[in-house]
C-alpha cells in the first residue's frame, strides 16, 4: 500500500480522535501517533488490507494507553488506625475505572477483575462495578475505611498491569451466582442431578451461560475466565447426563432454571386469591378430612400419627388435579437418566452475594413434592413403601439433611428398612439387617418419625395395611375431583398471563414447571388457612424459636406396610 494513501484517513482518524478526546489538542496529538505507527508498521514491509479499521483499532489502543498513564495513582500508604481520618480520600478523586467502566474495554477490565485475590476483587466489585460507598463496605467488612481504600487503590494498580493483555470476560468470571438443582422423579444412583451441580460454581455457571442461548465451549471458556483444559471434562459431565444437550459445535442447559424475582412475581397475587376465596378451597379438603377421620384405620393411631396423616392429606388432594383439567395434561412422561435415575431437573438461580434473609418470604411457601420409596420381599415383607413430602416452609427437622451431624443422615432406601425393623421388632443381628443404622434412632426420634416405648424404639408415623392405604388413596382421589369443580374456574382466569417466559429453544420444558411460580404457593398458603381455621391441627410451624418443643409431626410422612 502507498504511504500516500494513509493521508485520505486523515480527516476520519481526526473525527474519531476528537469523539474520544473532547478536546482538539489531545486529538490531534492522538491522530499524529496514530499515523506515526502506520508510517512505521508499513515501513518494515507489513502490509494492511483493511487500512480504515487497522487505523482505529490503534488509535483506540493508544488512546486507552494514554489514560492508564494519565491515572496512575500511588497506592495509599496506612498507618495507624488512628490516622485514619487524617487520610485523604484520593480514590474518588481520580477514577480511571470509572472511565473504563464507559468505553469498548470493559471486557478486559472483568478478566483484570477475575484474576484479583478476593481481599482486593471483593472491594473492587462492591465499589467500582456496584458502586457501593467506602463508608458501607468498611462497616459490613469489619475494617476501618482507610483499609478499603488502600485495597482499592492496590487492586487497581494491578487492574493497569494487567489490562494490555486481556480478553473478553463475563461477570460470572469475577461475582458467580448460584445455582441450586432438584428434581421431579427418582434420583439417580449417586443423587443424580443434583450432585451433579450442587456445590459446584464452576459448572452452575457454565448451565447459566448457556442457558439463554446454545453457546460454544470456547465462548464458555472465555466467558467464565477458566481454560478449555478445564471447562471441556466439566461439559462433558454435564451433557453425559443430559443437563446439557449439544446442537452442532455449541452446548446448551436442557432444564428450566427461575430466578429470585420470577419465584416472588406472584407470592401477594396468590395471598390474595387465597383470602378472598378460602371457602372454595377448604370446603372440599374438610369433607375429605372427615372420610379419612371416619376410617377404622384413623382410631388406631397416636395424635402425632392422625396429624401426620392429614397433613399428608391437605399436601396430596391438592397437587396437579385443577391444572391438569384446565390445561389437558393427562400425564407427564418422566424419562430414564444416565446411572438408575428417572428425573426431571429444575433450577434455581440466587446472584452473587445474595441477601438470604431475602429469601424467607418464598421459602414459607416451598415444599418439595412427593417422593416414593418401595422395598420388594425385605425381611419377611413382600413389599414396602412410604410416601413423604417435605415442607421447607415449616421449620422442620428433615431426616436426610443433618448439616451439624452429617453422619446422622439417612437415605430413604436405609430408612424403609429400618422402619420395617422396628416395627416388627425384628432382631437386626439375625437378619442380615445393617446395625450400623441403628446410630440414626436418635437423630429419627428427634424428627418424630421414631419414638420410645419404654426403652424400645416404636414407629411413630401412621402404617397401613395394602387395603388402607387403598382407602386413603380413593379418599385423596375423590378429594381431589371435588376440589378442582370448586377451583377450575377461579384458577382459571388466574393462571391467564402467568406462564414463566423461557428460552425458546427448550422445547420439553413440561406445562407445569412454566406455571410453577405462578401458583407454587397456593398449597402451603392453604395449609396454613386450614390451620388458623382449626380444619386441621395448628403446629405452630411458624414458631422457630424454640424447635424442640416442635409438636410431633413436623415431616409430612405416610409409611404403608404390608402385612
Amino acid at each position: 500500500m502507498p504511504k500516500h494513501e494513509i493521508e485520505n484517513h486523515i480527516d476520519f482518524l481526526l473525527s474519531a480522535a476528537l469523539n474520544k478526546c473532547k478536546n482538539l489538542e489531545d486529538a490531534q496529538d492522538l491522530t499524529q501517533d496514530t499515523l506515526l505507527a502506520a508510517l512505521t508498521y508499513l515501513s518494515k514491509g507489513n502490509a494492511i488490507h483493511d487500512i480504515k479499521g487497522w487505523l482505529l483499532t490503534v488509535l483506540n489502543r493508544k488512546f486507552y494507553y494514554k489514560l492508564r498513564q494519565k491515572y496512575k495513582i500511588p497506592v495509599v500508604s496506612i498507618g495507624s488506625e488512628t490516622d485514619i481520618t487524617d487520610i485523604i480520600d484520593i480514590i474518588d478523586e481520580t477514577n480511571p475505572i470509572d472511565d473504563i467502566l464507559k468505553t469498548d474495554e470493559i471486557e478486559s477490565l472483568r478478566r483484570s477483575i477475575a484474576y484479583l485475590s478476593k481481599l482486593h476483587r471483593e472491594v473492587i466489585v462492591r465499589h467500582y462495578m456496584n458502586g457501593e460507598r467506602i463508608e458501607k463496605i468498611a462497616r459490613e467488612l469489619g475494617v476501618p475505611q482507610g483499609t478499603v481504600k488502600s485495597r482499592l487503590s492496590a487492586g487497581r494498580e494491578k487492574i493497569k498491569k494487567e489490562l494490555d493483555n486481556m480478553e473478553n470476560y463475563q461477570k460470572q468470571s469475577y461475582e458467580p451466582i448460584d445455582i441450586c438443582v432438584s428434581n421431579h422423579g427418582i434420583q439417580g444412583m449417586n443423587g443424580e442431578p443434583g450432585s451433579l451441580v450442587n456445590g459446584d460454581l464452576i459448572a452452575q455457571n457454565l448451565l447459566w451461560l448457556a442457558y439463554n442461548q446454545p453457546v460454544m465451549e470456547e465462548e464458555l471458556a472465555k466467558a467464565i475466565g477458566i481454560p478449555m483444559a478445564y471447562i471441556e471434562p466439566i461439559v462433558k459431565k454435564l451433557t453425559d447426563n443430559e443437563l446439557m444437550r449439544r446442537v452442532g459445535n455449541k452446548v446448551y442447559t436442557d432444564f428450566i432454571i427461575t430466578t429470585v424475582a420470577d419465584k416472588k412475581k406472584y407470592i401477594s397475587a396468590q395471598e390474595q386469591l387465597v383470602s378472598e376465596n378460602s371457602d372454595l378451597f377448604l370446603r372440599a379438603l374438610k369433607n375429605g378430612l372427615d372420610k379419612i377421620r371416619c376410617s377404622d384405620f384413623y382410631r388406631r393411631f397416636t395424635q402425632n400419627q392422625k396429624n401426620a396423616l392429614e397433613l399428608y392429606f391437605m399436601f396430596k388432594t391438592q397437587e396437579n388435579g385443577t391444572f391438569s383439567r384446565i390445561f389437558n395434561v393427562q400425564h407427564v412422561t418422566i424419562p430414564d437418566r444416565p446411572n438408575g435415575g428417572k428425573w426431571i431437573a429444575m433450577g434455581n438461580m440466587f446472584p452473587a452475594n445474595y441477601d438470604w434473609k431475602d429469601y424467607i418470604a418464598i421459602i414459607k411457601h416451598s415444599y418439595a413434592g412427593e417422593r416414593h420409596t418401595y422395598l420388594d420381599n425385605y425381611l419377611g415383607a413382600k413389599s414396602l413403601s412410604f410416601h413423604v413430602y417435605d415442607p421447607e416452609g415449616f421449620p422442620v427437622k428433615r431426616y436426610f439433611s443433618n448439616h451439624k451431624n452429617p453422619q446422622d443422615r439417612i437415605e430413604d432406601d436405609d430408612l424403609l428398612k429400618l422402619l420395617w425393623v422396628v416395627e416388627n421388632g425384628a432382631n437386626p443381628e439375625e437378619t442380615g439387617f445393617n446395625v450400623e443404622l441403628l446410630r440414626r434412632v436418635p437423630w429419627l426420634v428427634s424428627c418424630k418419625i421414631l419414638c420410645y416405648s419404654g426403652d424400645k424404639p416404636a414407629v411413630d408415623i401412621p402404617a397401613v395395611s395394602p387395603a388402607e392405604w387403598a382407602s386413603i388413596c380413593d379418599i385423596i382421589k375423590t378429594t381431589q375431583n371435588a376440589l378442582t369443580e370448586d377451583t377450575i374456574e377461579l384458577l382459571r382466569e388466574f393462571y391467564k398471563n402467568k406462564k414463566l417466559e423461557i428460552p425458546k429453544h427448550l422445547t420439553d420444558i413440561p406445562l407445569h414447571q412454566q406455571y410453577m411460580d405462578a401458583t407454587g404457593a397456593l398449597v402451603m398458603m392453604v395449609i396454613r388457612r386450614a390451620m388458623k381455621d382449626g380444619i386441621i391441627h395448628d403446629g405452630n410451624y411458624d414458631d422457630d424459636s424454640q424447635p424442640d418443643n416442635q409438636p410431633p409431626y413436623p415431616l409430612v410422612f405416610v409409611a404403608v406396610k404390608f402385612f
